[in-house]
């Protein structure tokens, strides 16, 4: 069985998850406890580029990293 990565595996207390919009270059960054409340333990990195919007031009074309 293949483990996908997924915040609940990634994410330490001390590390952040970051997004930045490829269209403008806003960056938008969670702290490991407010990244797993808002996108679930085991949302993978598909899973959050698919669902995030960049909050100054509209766009859903984020590059994700943590």
């Amino acid at each position: 069985m293949t483990m996908f990565q997924n915040l609940n595996r990634s994410m330490t207390n001390g590390s952040r998850l970051r997004a930045r919009c490829e269209a403008c270059g806003r960056l938008g960054v969670w702290n490991a406890t407010h990244a797993r409340q808002v996108f679930g333990p085991d949302a993978t990195p598909f899973e959050i580029r698919r669902r995030l919007r960049c909050t100054a031009c509209g766009e859903m074309r984020a590059q994700v990293w943590i």
